[in-house]
């Protein structure tokens, strides 16, 4: 399994358990630097995904919702997940974490031996492409810190376009540690 933890905060972010694609922008190209996970609601107690109820109407088992059952995010719960943090942003603020964030993130991939050059510079001329989606996302999206909430730090960019969000992550901003 690969972990992958905020380059910053060593905090983890997501795993590749959840198969991490591609976003794709509304023209259906690819959103370069930006990797996107669907989540979905688990009973807490076992982390097993939830049959809603409807016994076999929709070809799911005859077992009825446990009313007892606490449902959680699978993703942003604090024992099930990554325990991600919703914080409230103005779009004005959004633009200036982007900005700033992007800025650290290409000095710690400079200062990192491990990173070649041509992912710096693949970085760099990717940030703008996912910055202008991510903002013309803002009215549909929530934002999340990690575990550590640090201000500085990887953030999750969740939106929904069904019943569970999709969590939206910029994939340079985290490191990848095989567990």
């Amino acid at each position: 399994m690969i972990i992958y933890k905020c380059r910053f905060t060593n905090d983890e972010m997501l795993s590749d358990a959840f198969k991490p694609v591609p976003v794709k922008g509304d023209d259906g190209e690819e959103v370069v630097g930006l990797i996107r996970i669907e989540s979905q609601k688990v009973n807490k107690d076992t982390g097993g995904s939830v049959d809603i109820g409807c016994g076999n109407e929709f070809g799911g088992g005859g077992d009825d919702l446990d009313d007892g059952a606490e449902l959680v995010n699978n993703v942003v719960d604090e024992t099930i997940g990554f325990d991600l943090h919703e914080i409230p942003m103005s779009k004005k603020d959004v633009k200036e974490y982007l900005q700033a964030y992007c800025k650290q993130v290409r000095q710690k991939l400079k200062d990192d031996d491990k990173v070649p050059g041509p992912e710096v510079k693949a970085f760099t001329q990717s940030a703008p492409g996912f910055c202008k989606w991510i903002l013309s996302k803002y009215n549909d999206m929530q934002f999340f810190t990690s575990s550590s909430m640090d201000p500085d730090g990887s953030m999750a960019f969740g939106f929904y376009e069904g019943i569970n969000p999709s969590f939206v992550f910029i994939k340079m901003g985290m490191y990848e540690e095989k567990c």
